[in-house]
């Protein structure tokens, strides 16, 4: 069961328990009595805030994408005096630093790796109307890298393309390797991007 939360509505309780849940077992590996006895209420309790596993799901994914989409703006609001290079550096480390996931971040990236079979085609469409919300703030980025002649004039949607590229394969490296490998890996793929994009003709 959860520890008790003061001020915490049962709503709440249920989202917490959940985003928990499915981030460690995923949608399969997760009941609806699973959730509610986390929570300390009855099974049938539940159904009063959330009509289905599938409608609790998906709304968790819709939170977490807006929790991690406001956290990204607020990472770019805060080095908008920086250089670009900085910036995509920034960028980087905000979308490669797994260790401070939030639960919602957490439950976000599991639900991208591996999507409930049933729900694959909509996740599908929901991630990709979501990543291109993103690309137009990174495309942002490497635009005024552009400018401020860090990089040689290019292709921007390319670069987003390396960057998520990038981003993907060390999700799914941190998941295998140790920390201090993965960091070393982290280091070597931030570092080729950069060079990458630098001397592309």
């Amino acid at each position: 069961m959860l520890p008790p939360s003061s001020g915490k509505s049962t709503s709440e309780k249920i989202i917490q328990a959940a985003l928990t849940m499915f981030a460690d077992s995923g949608y399969e590996g997760t009941s609806m009595s699973e959730i509610a006895k986390a929570v300390g209420i009855k099974t049938p309790s539940i159904y009063a805030h959330f009509k289905s596993k599938e409608q609790l799901f998906l709304q968790l994914t819709e939170e977490g994408k807006e929790e991690e989409r406001e956290a990204f703006l607020h990472c770019l609001k805060k080095s908008e005096a920086m250089s670009a290079k900085e910036r995509i550096e920034q960028a980087f480390d905000f979308f490669t630093d797994f260790n401070q996931l939030t639960a919602g971040q957490s439950f976000l990236k599991r639900s991208m790796l591996v999507p409930p079979r049933h729900l694959r085609d909509q996740l599908r469409i929901s991630f990709i109307a979501y990543e291109s919300e993103l690309n137009v703030l990174l495309e942002r980025l490497f635009i005024q890298g552009i400018q401020e002649g860090l990089f040689p004039e290019q292709e921007v949607g390319r670069m987003t393309a390396q960057f998520y590229n990038a981003i993907d394969g060390l999700l799914v490296e941190y998941q295998i390797y140790e920390e201090s490998l993965f960091l070393e890996r982290k280091q070597i793929i931030g570092e080729s991007l950069m060079r990458m994009w630098t001397l592309t003709a």
